[in-house]
């Protein structure tokens, strides 16, 4: 009788949305007393047709568990989407009273602008040397990279065939230009990225020196960091984002 009861409220709960874990519990456990009602039967006890119907009841418990699974996972689906549209038609709503509908909507990286069809250094590689100017006057340039020299004792022993890369932001803008993380990403002429190499000494020559903090209107802040590339490597590529905001720019030549 126990099996029976306790398959019918995992069958019910094993429905319900967010609940099936619950039924899916209980199941195991109509399933568990219904076995052992039908062994006592067979040892000669009562009540062996309600210890079958437990079983079974049990095993149905199992499978509308699954289906409210499916069930859950359909019902948080429609929610994750009703919050999302909910969340756009707020924002443009807002938006809405701030902008009129005959004036173009601005972008929401003002920084970035739509690019041309040719752009050297966005829609194609710059060689390295040269200095990139984002339409807001911020300046960018990686210098022709050159064979870096291991300072540190750890460093010496570990980085074999490396080479260093100074970078150089101006800001040619009228305001101050923050700069949160200037670093290129470094890739070998067989298209593998190049690991960063990390250099202290005493001397204060090591590596890396980042580029960050508030550059001021006119003025420009240098960096130079190391990279450790394959022995044999003729050529690199790389590319760097003056700022947050701002688009990366493409470098690309042989090594120094």
């Amino acid at each position: 009788m126990a099996a029976v009861i306790v398959a019918a409220f995992a069958v019910f709960l094993g429905l319900v949305p967010l609940l099936f874990w619950s039924g899916t519990l209980l199941a195991v456990v109509a399933v568990g007393l219904g076995i052992a009602g039908l062994r006592r039967a067979n040892k000669g006890a009562p009540n062996r047709t309600m210890a079958i119907v437990g079983t079974v009841l049990g095993v149905v418990g199992l499978g509308a568990s699954v289906g409210g699974f499916f069930l859950t996972v359909s019902f948080l689906d429609e929610a994750k989407e009703d919050h999302i549209g909910r969340g756009i038609g707020d924002e443009e709503y807002e938006l809405d009273g701030l902008y009129p509908s005959g004036e173009p909507w601005p972008s929401r990286s003002p920084s970035k602008s739509p690019s041309p069809t040719q752009v050297p250094g966005l829609t194609s590689a710059l060689p390295f040397g040269e200095t990139f100017t984002y339409p807001n006057g911020v300046k960018v340039s990686l210098s022709v990279p050159k064979k870096y020299e291991p300072k540190g004792i750890i460093a010496r022993e570990e980085v074999k065939n490396a080479i260093q890369i100074t970078i150089t932001i101006t800001n040619g803008s009228s305001a101050p230009h923050e700069v949160i993380y200037a670093v290129p990403n470094v890739r070998d002429d067989q298209g593998m990225t190049a690991d960063m190499v990390f250099d202290s000494s005493g001397s204060g020559g090591g590596v890396p020196k980042m580029v960050k903090g508030s550059i001021l209107p006119g003025e420009s802040a240098s960096g130079i960091v190391a990279f450790e590339i394959p022995e044999g490597t003729k050529s690199i590529t790389a590319d760097i984002a003056a700022g947050t905001l701002l688009d990366d720019v493409k470098y690309a030549g042989p090594l120094g």
